[in-house]
């Protein structure tokens, strides 16, 4: 009997430093906390195109130019003269249905820039892990690799935790072997304190309680609530359409 070929389930902890050195086959872009589950939020809410700009400046460019709501931060905080916040709990009662937004962040928005090279780029997060496994699964060919936006250019406990989720759920669905890399993220979620508990133990889910974000870590943390997914459809700039997969 002939074996069938595994594909490949990497977790890389960081983004890459240059854009060149992106994943080549399936990309997923996870920031916990919190753009990735925002933009998982805004989808909930009906929103029908995301796209995901860094720069302030061309934000607010963007969104004059195309009529967009415009939601971003900095330093956790919302940016003067936007529409709102990078919230999840601020967007997941609302109707969105049929608009367009811009993200603009401080870690994740960075993060997809670095890795748009992928032939497939999708957003993911613990609320929409099962959604983004089945999905990334679909579209691989070789290699599913699950990258971390980090926070201010280090390894962050709520990214990886993230990971681990969507790693475990790709996993289930078979057909791949997992690198050391992604066990090492299949442990961390896996751990005994539970996906809540550790995600409240991160030190950025620390600092938005902190600024009075609480909230927010707690709905990061609600596995599986969001069936959409943020798929990369364009890339000047960087814009996502919502799938729904099967």
């Amino acid at each position: 009997m002939l074996e069938v070929a595994s594909m490949e389930l990497d977790v890389a902890f960081l983004p890459p430093d240059d854009p060149t050195d992106a994943p080549t086959d399936v990309a997923v872009v996870i920031d916990v906390l919190r753009m990735t589950t925002t933009a998982a939020a805004l989808i909930a809410g009906g929103m029908r195109r995301l796209t995901i700009v860094a720069d302030t400046g061309d934000a607010i460019a963007y969104a004059s130019a195309s009529g967009a709501l415009l939601f971003g931060e900095r330093m956790g905080l919302p940016y003067p003269g936007f529409d709102g916040g990078n919230s999840p709990v601020e967007h997941a009662q609302r109707d969105y249905g049929g608009r367009s937004a811009i993200l603009c962040t401080t870690n994740g928005s960075k993060a997809v820039g670095l890795v748009a090279g992928a032939r497939c780029l999708l957003l993911g997060a613990i609320v929409n892990a099962p959604a983004v496994a089945r999905l990334a699964a679909r579209l691989a060919s070789e290699r599913v690799t699950l990258v971390c936006a980090g926070t201010d250019g280090a390894v962050s406990l709520d990214d990886v935790l993230g990971a681990g989720c969507i790693a475990a759920e790709v996993l289930r669905l078979g057909g791949f072997e997992p690198t050391d890399a992604a066990r090492i993220a299949l442990a961390v979620a896996a751990g005994e304190a539970g996906v809540s508990a550790t995600l409240a133990s991160a030190r950025h889910a620390r600092t938005l309680a902190e600024l009075g974000f609480a909230e927010d870590v707690e709905y990061a943390a609600g596995f599986g609530s969001v069936g959409g997914v943020a798929r990369l459809v364009g890339r000047a700039p960087f814009e996502f359409e919502v799938v729904t997969p099967g």
